[in-house]
């Protein structure tokens, strides 16, 4: 019997045998023979500039995007139930949000305010009539859950409901009770193709138990399965595929034969709806392939934001952007003996960089070791005569809002780059100076720029305040406007 695929989207569970989807991924669930899906918005950034009913609203940029994956996982879900595939909703609180609902006309504008409107996680899903917020412990099986015995006494101790439900098909099947209360907390759904979507408790297990910090390096911010938990996945996988059989032979209906689908056996009115989808899978295929590039231009204008919150190559990219925002020749270096994050130049001097983000700690002493070591690779190159200086790169505790973060270097830190000269530069502090430079030609602001990471020695780099800059263009552009009135 071959191996079902099982994927996961808005929650982890143990075990290799769960393939976890991103919420913002493009993947089809039609590669998975079961899904599970727990209704979430994803990892939200906002518009701190705007609030409603006194939340901040969704940034331009999620306020676009999250209804285009909601729709894209409501699609998907019901795509799936079509398509034969067992669908696992896991009822969890549902997540609410106020986004801008004029943001696709609004791209690239610098200020968002009209309308608002909310989004919610259970957009997503199909066929609930009515969510509602309801917590307690004490669940009954209905006569029509009965199928349900082995996997819930499996999940049942950790499976508590979050939510009410109420389902709107036809076809729907009541197949879990809240012990008090007679409430819907369990239905699900079976398709005419044979496929199934199942709204269940969501699994809340015990992260103490489930998880474990890793030991092996004091530096390391990765955690991993226990026996435990890894023993409960391999149970779970084993109850799910026998739902999942189980639901197939209960819905089982005689494939169509392939010579059905000569014409003579074709009804006039299924011909032409065959031709409507034809027609409109084409439209769909010139939509997608217009998304896909508008989503394209969209990251790439805003990869100066990796600057705030990403690592590894994303973040040195960004790096590298805005240097040659700020007017230095700059790039990668690779050879067969080196290989350097960032290698930058102007008329005022040569700058050698390495890059680093750390998700929750400062960046520490053995990233500048790596710096000094890059640099005495880089004077012992034939065609260089000088040191470059030496700037290192950082983006301590990069998924916290930036005015959360503590230091982003650790005192040794700070001590190693004051013995060499070098320069220390917070990657979220290049942001604003990077963005006013792209949106406005100021040479004397990018020399500024340049001159504030050369002239550090062993210091946090002070970059001078661009809204300043903006403020005194302004009022510069405004005489000059009253001056010429004049004449």
């Amino acid at each position: 019997m071959a191996k079902k695929r099982i994927f996961t989207v808005g929650l982890d569970l143990p075990g290799d045998e769960f393939e976890s989807i991103e919420f913002d991924s493009d993947q089809t669930l039609l590669d998975a023979d079961i899904i599970l899906f727990q209704p979430t918005l994803g990892v939200c950034s906002f518009d701190s500039s705007h609030t409603y009913e006194g939340r901040q609203t969704l940034s331009q940029r999620d306020s676009f995007q999250k209804p285009t994956r909601i729709s894209h996982w409501h699609a998907e879900i019901v795509g799936a139930v079509n398509a034969g595939k067992l669908v696992v909703v896991f009822l969890k609180r549902p997540t609410t949000q106020f986004r801008h609902a004029d943001a696709l006309q609004r791209i690239g504008r610098t200020s968002l305010g009209g309308p608002v409107s909310s989004i919610s996680s259970y957009d997503a899903v199909p066929s609930l009539v009515n969510v509602v917020p309801k917590a307690g412990r004490s669940i009954r099986l209905e006569k029509q859950g009965a199928f349900l015995k082995d996997y819930w006494s499996l999940v049942s101790s950790m499976s508590p409901y979050e939510v009410e439900i109420e389902v709107k098909a036809a076809s729907s099947q009541v197949l879990m009770r809240s012990s008090a209360g007679d409430r819907v907390v369990g239905a699900a759904i079976n398709s005419q193709e044979g496929g199934s979507i199942l709204y269940l408790p969501p699994i809340s297990y015990d992260e103490d138990s489930f998880v474990r910090d890793s030991e092996e390096d004091e530096d390391a911010d990765s955690a991993y399965w226990t026996t435990e938990a890894l023993e409960f996945g391999k149970q779970l996988v084993s109850r799910l595929v026998a739902l999942y059989d189980g639901l197939k032979q209960t819905s089982a209906r005689t494939v169509a034969p392939s010579w059905l689908d000569h014409t003579e056996y074709k009804l006039a009115q299924e011909q032409e709806i065959e031709a409507e989808l034809l027609e409109a899978a084409a439209k769909i295929a010139v939509l997608q392939q217009h998304k896909v590039e508008l989503e394209e231009q969209l990251s790439k204008a805003g990869a100066l934001r990796h600057l705030l919150y990403e690592q590894g190559k994303p973040l040195e990219d960004a790096v590298l952007e805005a240097m040659r925002i700020f007017g230095f020749l700059a790039y990668p270096f690779v050879n067969q003996e080196s290989e350097f994050d960032v290698v930058f130049e102007s008329p005022e001097g040569r700058c050698l960089g390495e890059v680093e983000g750390r998700d929750s700690k400062a960046i520490n002493v053995e990233k500048f070791s790596q710096l000094e070591r890059n640099l005495q690779e880089d004077f012992a190159r034939e065609e260089i005569t000088e040191y470059a200086k030496g700037v290192l790169f950082g983006n301590a505790f990069r998924l916290m809002p930036v005015q959360q973060r503590g230091e982003f270097f650790t005192t040794k830190c700070l001590s190693a780059a004051k013995r060499i000269g070098a320069a220390l530069v917070r990657t979220p502090d290049l942001f604003e100076p990077a963005k006013y430079l792209k949106e406005n030609s100021d040479p004397s602001y990018a020399e500024a720029c340049r001159k504030a990471i050369l002239s550090s020695m062993g210091d946090v780099v002070l970059f001078p305040s661009p809204a300043n800059k903006a403020s005194a263009l302004g009022a510069t552009r405004q005489q000059t406007s009253v001056v010429e009135n004049v004449r």
